[in-house]
């Protein structure tokens, strides 16, 4: 494979407003963004409580995550063609107002519908946070370092949601579970005071248009639709593993074949997402030294064997490993993005941020209700197997179109 010399021939439309692969923009906007998904991991530990509080049944209390996931995923495109004519800094004001409104609107919402409005309302505004996020990602700093930069905001990204649960779940036990709706929004509120503080230079910097420079490797000859729509069914696998394996696969094997409880599996699950935060900055490193494409597949590799070895596990160890090697493989999520950013002729701008994003969240949503049926239907053997398939093809495609160099014009 021979994507790394790839990166003297990918060069954007949009120069990189700062220079620096590390600089105070970058700080605040990690710790913004744990902030904001501080906010919005609380809401899966309250699900039990909401359940109660409002008399909800199980097949009701689906559609607020049905809710949260079709609002993101309208809101993907736009969100991209947003920040392309108003700039980033207002969609994400905009997100973030979304994100505050709806979270309130939660702690009050005393029927069904309101709640799901209010979860709407926050999935609008975490589409529109999104683009902004990946976008400043990309497009910030020397090209290099994209994946390791990526993989630093990933960090705080796992931070700010595991904090929550724990946090959240405790003001909930205490004070009951609008009290954790409250909690969020004070961190929400508090990012939106830190972004209004702190990012407004560097956010309006990454809107500003700069000077077209050609990309050599496709400048005459087009977009390279092949190596894209490789790009992006490693996309899309890597998100059928987080939301069919790691949300759906995973806990409905540990708890439902091996029979683990709540807390053994929520232990066993933290440990593996532990080991990925440990990882994520040497893996960014190896993408952006050794060749993105080749840690890409490793990492395909990785998920590949724990997508096929968590049904055949019988033990809390032997399923805590499996589990860890599936989690480990999605260490490589910020890798198609940067490759996208690369092979683009335009570069990686709101419309591509906007298309990407709407790849994950189609996977998203049909993910987990694809692989609960399969293992209604199938077992959790064959779904395990069906997992590992997609990623098998995943990986045949991105060898032969991805490890190729750019052809220069």
């Amino acid at each position: 494979m021979a994507d790394k010399p790839a990166l003297a021939h990918a060069v954007s439309t949009t120069a990189a407003p700062a220079a620096r692969t590390w600089d105070a923009a970058f700080l605040w906007f990690t710790v913004a963004y744990g902030l904001l998904n501080f906010g919005q991991g609380v809401f899966p530990p309250l699900l039990p409580q909401i359940m109660d509080g409002l008399g909800l049944q199980f097949a009701t209390v689906g559609l607020l995550g049905s809710a949260f996931g079709l609002a993101r995923f309208v809101t993907d495109l736009p969100a991209g063609l947003m920040t392309e004519r108003q700039g980033p800094l207002v969609v994400l004001h905009a997100g973030i107002a979304c994100l505050l409104g709806g979270t309130l609107l939660s702690a009050w919402a005393p029927s069904l519908a309101l709640m799901l409005l209010a979860r709407a309302l926050v999935g609008v505004g975490s589409g529109l946070t999104i683009v902004v996020s990946i976008l400043f990602v990309m497009r910030r700093g020397p090209a290099a370092s994209r994946t390791r930069r990526g993989n630093v905001y990933e960090i705080g990204v796992i931070g700010g949601t595991g904090l929550s649960a724990w946090l959240g779940g405790q003001a909930a036990a205490q004070l009951g579970w609008r009290s954790g709706f409250v909690v969020a929004a004070a961190a929400i509120a508090a990012a939106w005071g830190l972004t209004a503080l702190r990012l407004g230079p560097a956010l309006r910097e990454l809107g500003a248009p700069a000077p077209a420079r050609p990309a050599p490797s496709a400048a005459r000859g087009g977009t390279p639709w092949g190596a894209v729509l490789a790009i992006y069914l490693a996309t899309f696998t890597l998100a059928v593993s987080w939301a069919g394996g790691i949300g759906t696969l995973l806990p409905l094997y540990g708890g439902r074949a091996l029979g683990l409880p709540a807390d053994v599996l929520g232990r066993v699950l933290s440990a593996a997402y532990a080991i990925e935060a440990a990882v994520l900055v040497p893996v960014g490193w190896a993408a952006d030294t050794l060749g993105r494409v080749r840690v890409l597949v490793a990492g395909f590799l990785v998920m590949l064997v724990g997508a096929a070895a968590v049904p055949l596990t019988a033990s809390i160890a032997g399923f805590g490993v499996a589990a860890t090697l599936l989690i480990l493989g999605l260490t490589t999520w910020m890798v198609p993005p940067v490759l996208l950013a690369e092979r683009l002729p335009g570069g990686f701008r709101g419309p591509a941020a906007g298309l990407y994003r709407l790849v994950s969240d189609f996977a998203y949503i049909i993910a987990p209700g694809s692989v609960g049926w399969l293992i209604g239907r199938h077992g959790f053997r064959l779904t395990g197997l069906l997992m590992a398939g997609l990623v098998v093809a995943a990986i045949l495609v991105a060898i032969p179109v991805l490890g190729r160099r750019p052809r220069a014009a």
